[in-house]
């Protein structure tokens, strides 16, 4: 909590009470009390402005408020910026520049499945023919391409997405 100062300047009062100079200046006009050297003591400033001024008009002059408060014309005003936000997905979407989130991660998880499903059967088509190529046994080749294609693909697997970029 701010402490209260015994007395402030008109600028510094109009801030602590969420309006703008000018309107304190006509609050002054209208019997807010002011000291002999123009500066408001903030008791009495702040119970002249708690007895005579409407709690739904005190944030009129301009000035942020001090605590939040939605009135019902920023609720409509917030209502209207998300309805157009909407609109302008939708219109995305519809352009085809936008793809469901649960979408692309379905079509992103079935080909990097497709993908490893390939490379292991690429070991197995492999691995008999590079063994009668060489003159060595099978099952040792086959093993051997086997464990390696592994490794290559958990390592691929551990490599964050934006290292795999294509430069676009």
């Amino acid at each position: 909590m701010t402490k209260l100062d015994s007395h402030e300047t008109k600028t510094a009062f109009a801030a602590r009470v969420g309006l703008t100079k000018g309107r304190i200046s006509q609050l002054v006009a209208e019997g807010l009390p002011v000291r002999a050297d123009g500066r408001i003591d903030v008791a009495v400033g702040l119970a002249w402005i708690e007895d005579n001024l409407d709690p739904a008009r005190r944030n009129k002059g301009g000035a942020v408020p001090t605590r939040a408060t939605t009135t019902l014309a920023e609720a409509k005003r917030l209502h209207e910026i998300v309805k157009v936000q909407r609109a302008k997905l939708a219109f995305e979407r519809e352009q085809g520049q936008l793809v469901e989130t649960a979408a692309a991660t379905r079509t992103v998880f079935a080909r990097a499945r497709a993908e490893r499903d390939a490379h292991m059967a690429w070991v197995q088509r492999t691995a008999p023919l590079l063994a009668a190529e060489l003159g060595a046994d099978p099952r040792a080749t086959f093993a051997a391409l086997d464990r390696m294609m592994r490794e290559h693909l958990e390592h691929l697997a551990d490599l964050p997405l934006g290292s795999l970029s294509d430069g676009a």
